[in-house]
């Protein structure tokens, strides 16, 4: 289990500067992406965006033309 690391430092500070100090420390933890694997990342998340879009556009045009012909326009 880890134990949270608390410095005399962290201890004194109160408030929004405990905030940032706390929010800066968790940051250095953080496993940034490689660039590849950025870029893999957006275009996926494009494509998929893409691809919900195109059903989204799909279903409406179906659900129109079912619309029409209930209205008999």
């Amino acid at each position: 289990m880890a134990v949270p690391q608390t410095t005399t430092n962290l201890k004194s500070a109160t408030g929004l500067a405990l905030f940032f100090r706390e929010a800066k420390n968790e940051m250095k933890k953080v496993t940034w992406p490689t660039k590849q694997e950025l870029l893999a990342y957006t275009i996926v998340v494009i494509l998929a965006t893409c691809f919900v879009a195109f059903l989204i556009w799909i279903i409406d045009g179906a659900f129109s033309q079912l619309f029409r012909l209930l209205m008999g326009v």
